[in-house]
């Protein structure tokens, strides 16, 4: 890692504990050893995790006959342009996407013409009298599920995240950045709700990190998907529900068409229904509860942050609701 004329950040004891609690994934064992990587890497570069300039994700890779997770720091676009601008020498960035003719080698090992989507960068310094360039094929870091169609975000907004690839190369070519990627360029993405969603080079899993945790979500099972939202009538005065409390589910009314979810339930939920797991839904003020039924995967949703219920024999996941 290096930078040239970018002043490193640092932490106090309050923003390493903020940080501590909230940017880490929660669920994963990390050492005290990897935190302090990230954190050294955060301080170099001049970038502050809390404003979502730099990310701490876990990665799965493989080390001889064993595979282990790691977490490591991954830096956005935003936090590239950040170093960037911080340097005073950014002079302007142009990004551009197109179909062009590329070779490409068929599954008989012949090269071959072929269209790709290809999102080219120019990135200009003030101290440079050459503009800094690179290009990069959608066929070269299109993100595939296990199925092998592209996932949500590169199957709707190509041009979207192959300029984030494009833009995150150059610009730590123009910047002498090292050491550290973009989400996109990994098998990872933020989506529009600041959520990073990492899929490892193996697609066994897709993790999902916001705010207060992060899922980890194995391949898809084969039982149907079943979907329930119901709302109860608010109660006279707000009740506050323990953690290892058991909770009822009754048979409640539809909710309101204009009943929202959060954005970390709304994650959950879309997990949910990508890996076709059962799972009923309740609304209750603000406070909301996920009801799964799912018998193959335990550790899925403890990884999550579901709890098992006896009673019910349904895994539950407790969420505040803060519809935006």
């Amino acid at each position: 890692m290096s930078v040239n004329a970018v002043a490193k950040i640092d932490f106090d004891a309050e923003m390493l504990a903020v940080i501590d609690s909230q940017f880490f994934p929660a669920g994963v064992a990390i050492s005290k050893v990897e935190k302090e990587y990230c954190y050294s890497v955060a301080r170099e570069l001049g970038l502050n995790p809390i404003l979502k300039e730099i990310y701490f994700v876990p990665r799965r890779s493989k080390v001889g006959d064993k595979w282990i997770c790691k977490t490591e720091p991954l830096v956005g676009v935003s936090g590239y342009l950040s170093i960037a601008h911080k340097s005073g020498q950014l002079a302007g960035i142009s990004t551009c996407c197109s179909i062009k003719e590329v070779p490409q080698l068929d599954a008989n090992g012949n090269w071959i013409v072929v269209d790709d989507l290809i999102a080219e960068c120019t990135v200009y310094r003030k101290d440079s009298n050459k503009p800094f360039t690179g290009s990069v094929a959608y066929s070269e870091y299109v993100q595939k599920t296990a199925e092998g169609k592209p996932t949500k975000f590169w199957a709707e907004k190509p041009e979207t995240m192959l300029k984030k690839v494009a833009e995150s190369q150059v610009l730590r070519k123009a910047f002498n950045i090292s050491g550290v990627y973009a989400p996109e360029e990994m098998g990872s993405y933020e989506t529009e709700n600041g959520v990073i969603i990492s899929q490892t080079a193996d697609a066994d899993y897709i993790r999902i990190e916001d705010k207060n945790h992060l899922s980890i979500v194995k391949p898809a099972q084969l039982e149907a998907p079943s979907r329930t939202v119901s709302v109860p009538p608010a109660p006279a005065t707000p009740r506050v529900i323990e953690e290892d409390e058991e909770t009822e589910w009754p048979d409640l009314p539809a909710p309101k068409p204009e009943q929202l979810l959060d954005a970390a339930a709304q994650e959950i939920i879309a997990l949910l229904d990508a890996k076709n797991i059962s799972y009923d839904i309740i609304i209750q003020e603000n406070t909301g509860f996920i009801s799964a039924k799912s018998y193959d995967e335990k550790e899925l949703l403890k990884s999550a942050g579901f709890r098992w219920s006896p009673d019910s024999k349904r895994w539950l996941y407790k969420f505040i609701n803060e519809p935006f």
